[in-house]
């Protein structure tokens, strides 16, 4: 397919047109097939601020865009694969968190808003201690790595056992204000005589036998190892406990994101830590703060 039929100004010999922000969303609304309604706006309200830095007020003002042939390819390529219900971080290999646009692909989890609230907990929480010591257990993208680092005076160090996903936080580190020392590792394996004064986590949490509550956009993109356990929903919590015991400094806290369901569970599982569960903004127990108190 050439340029699409959207624009006022076609110029074949420089190789770029010329359009507005509202006729590309009012396109991309006849020719994404599989949403529709309010889910339609908002994909193409985020699709175009990933992918072109447009944004719903350029919409609504229908800014002048200059989109470039291989940018109108790039995008027709896209929305076939949004009518292939592919999440359009994936499409675009982005997504936003806390200060920046980080890099994401299929060998991670898309990061979530609540994972965003966390981080955010967690800032507020650290960020007037001295130097201290991060691990994040499960790190993927390494969003939650690299933005407490970038901006609570520490070292933090990543670890994932997928490669994967080592390689997608690789190149997500920037500069040296988010340096993070990433670790291709599980939990159950790493060793380490370093200690460190915060432990957070979002591990895989849902039972596989749970699956049928997972949405599909989820279950058939996202990668399954970062979402699911086997049959124990407390599996990871227990290794990072068991991590904690040997490796968390006194006064040390840990940090988790977990599945509501069982928000009892893991309060007992760290009853030797003063655990306090708290709601995350959609009203659900997500998360769990634990606090040495030494």
């Amino acid at each position: 397919m050439s340029f699409l039929y959207i624009y006022d100004e076609f110029y074949p010999y420089n190789n770029y047109v010329k359009t507005t922000a509202s006729k590309i969303s009012n396109k991309l609304k006849e020719m994404i097939t599989t949403f529709s309604g309010r889910d339609l706006e908002n994909i193409i309200a985020k699709y175009l601020y990933l992918r072109f830095d447009i944004s719903p007020t350029d919409i609504l003002l229908e800014k002048e865009i200059i989109l470039k042939k291989n940018e109108n390819d790039l995008l027709i390529n896209d929305v076939n694969k949004l009518n292939q219900n592919i999440p359009v971080q994936y499409v675009t290999s982005s997504e936003f968190f806390l200060y920046k646009k980080f890099y994401i692909n299929d060998k991670v989890l898309i990061p979530r808003p609540e994972t965003e609230e966390l981080v955010s907990l967690i800032i507020k929480r650290e960020k007037n201690r001295k130097s201290i010591n991060i691990i994040d257990i499960g790190t993927g993208s390494g969003c939650i790595a690299i933005s407490l680092r970038k901006n609570i005076n520490s070292k933090v160090m990543g670890i994932d056992i997928s490669s994967e996903a080592i390689t997608v936080a690789r190149k997500n580190i920037l500069d040296e204000s988010e340096n993070v020392d990433l670790v291709n590792d599980s939990i159950e394996n790493f060793k380490t005589d370093k200690m460190f004064d915060v432990i957070v986590s979002n591990p895989p949490y849902i039972p596989i036998s749970d699956k049928k509550l997972v949405d599909s956009l989820v279950l058939d993109n996202e990668p399954k190892t970062a979402l699911f356990t086997q049959d124990d929903p407390l599996y990871f919590y227990r290794k990072i406990l068991v991590f904690a015991k040997k490796n968390l400094n006194e006064g040390g806290r840990i940090y988790l994101e977990i599945n509501d369901l069982y928000v009892n569970e893991v309060l007992d599982l760290f009853q030797g830590y003063n655990p306090e569960s708290m709601r995350d903004f959609y009203g659900k127990n997500r998360f769990i703060i634990c606090n040495t108190g030494k």
